[in-house]
């Protein structure tokens, strides 16, 4: 598996595996049932392999999830609303946020701008005042 890999070149088990996942959209429950693995955490590594490597966009073409179709779903996912109730005032819709914020994490994966995880090192941390600016500070209060 390589990160050049198009719909053509995409092997029998990776091609079983997209259209299991586009079935039941979980990349592991699609490894599980097309790799044969004999653990679930050996199914999330080939699911996890495989989203971040595999290029499947002519396969989604082919099963009717084109560029335009998915740019209208975030579209819609970045403006959704719900309903918020109360007894005490009417009814009215407001931003969904955790929703939005789910569509926008989807937009920007699709993207490749979103980094999974991301480790800093701080080399040396210095602190802001020295211990006698602190004693002057806090003696003036």
């Amino acid at each position: 598996m390589t990160t050049e890999n198009k719909g053509d070149n995409l092997t029998l088990k990776q091609r079983k595996w997209l259209k299991v996942y586009l079935k039941c959209g979980n990349a592991t429950e699609a490894a599980m049932r097309s790799y044969k693995c004999k653990d679930r955490e050996s199914g999330a590594q080939i699911g996890w392999e495989n989203l971040r490597k595999l290029d499947f966009s002519e396969v989604m073409e082919e099963s009717g999830i084109t560029d335009k179709k998915l740019v209208d779903v975030l579209s819609e996912g970045l403006s959704a609303i719900k309903i918020k109730t109360s007894l005490t005032e009417p009814d009215r819709e407001v931003a969904d946020y955790q929703t939005r914020y789910k569509y926008l994490e989807i937009a920007l994966k699709l993207k490749r701008r979103m980094v999974e995880k991301v480790e800093v090192a701080i080399e040396e941390v210095r602190p802001l005042f020295t211990d006698e600016q602190l004693c002057r500070i806090l003696n003036k209060n």
